[in-house]
């Protein structure tokens, strides 16, 4: 099985507006906001925090006045609660067995699906499918106007978030970063793949990589992700603030574990219970486990 994760990118967003009275659930209501400009009937537009449990994203059907739309909510909300246009309602989801080759559309897997904006990590679907695809795409779809953006355009992602050390989302979230608009998925996409290739570096002294647990599944352990999420954000703070932020210990903590696990003195379990497959060359060397050297990664002026 394949979790296909799609982060909503802020291109497809535009006007935004704020509740100025608390709404209840229902059809039909009444959306009292402080300036209805730019909203047209049929729009979309998603009501309360993007990537909060309170956050839906709704049709508008009717724009009584400057100050009201209507449109039917699934749940209530309060006053103050934003509220942004989205030019599409869902994500299509595609499949190659090549990159650069044909894609075709998940449609047997849930494509489209409707934007989960509720879910800071995107939108998701499940392939469990046999095709043997491998490499991923997903474009923007608007179900009332039957406009797609151009598939030509969006990111072609190998395999999926499952094989991949931890998702954007706790990047952000431990880096402080979950409602910053100025830093785009695209520039904590880049530091993920910074973490994951030092986190690799690591690994490979002592671990056969890719991860697979004792049945031959890609298994990625809990630690290997904290590693990656506090490296990544560690890189994030680190550029922001300096040695006065937080990077400079979240780089030193992941970093020590790290060189733990590469010295063998703390070993990767799998969620059977037993050791990841170790590389030949550390299991023996003159009847001693074999210590490769450590890292020595100097930051600030500091060792670690």
């Amino acid at each position: 099985m394949k979790i296909l994760y799609a982060p909503t990118e802020d291109f497809i967003k535009g006007q935004r507006a704020t509740l100025t009275a608390g709404v209840a659930a229902g059809s039909a209501v009444s959306i009292p906001v402080d300036n209805s400009a730019g909203f047209n009937v049929d729009d979309y537009i998603v009501i309360g925090a993007e990537g909060s449990d309170q956050a839906e994203l709704v049709q508008i059907t009717a724009i009584a006045d400057a100050n009201h739309v209507t449109a039917t909510l699934a749940q209530a909300h309060s006053a103050d609660d934003p509220i942004v246009f989205y030019r599409y309602n869902e994500r299509k989801f595609y499949g190659s067995l090549t990159s650069g080759g044909a894609y075709t559309e998940l449609t047997a897997y849930g494509s489209p699906a409707a934007i989960g904006v509720d879910d800071p990590q995107g939108t998701s679907i499940e392939y469990t499918g046999g095709e043997g695809y491998i490499y991923f795409k997903s474009t923007y779809w608007n179900s009332t106007t039957s406009t797609e953006s151009n598939i030509a355009d969006a990111n072609e992602v190998l395999a999926d978030e499952s094989t991949r050390y931890c998702s954007l989302y706790q990047i952000r979230k431990q880096a402080g970063i979950t409602q910053n608009p100025y830093y785009d998925d695209g520039k904590v996409e880049d530091k993920r793949k910074q973490a994951e290739n030092e986190v690799n570096s690591y690994l490979l002294n002592r671990y056969v990589l890719p991860l697979t647990n004792s049945v031959d599944a890609p298994e990625v352990p809990f630690l290997i992700t904290r590693c990656a999420y506090m490296l990544a954000a560690g890189y994030i703070d680190y550029e922001e603030f300096g040695s006065d932020g937080n990077g400079v210990k979240w780089l030193g903590e992941a970093r020590g574990i790290l060189n733990s696990i590469q010295k063998g003195t703390q070993r990767l379990i799998d969620s059977t219970g037993a050791e990841f497959t170790v590389q030949e060359k550390t299991q023996v060397l003159r009847g001693q486990e074999y210590q490769p050297p450590s890292h020595e990664i100097w930051v600030d002026g500091k060792r670690f």
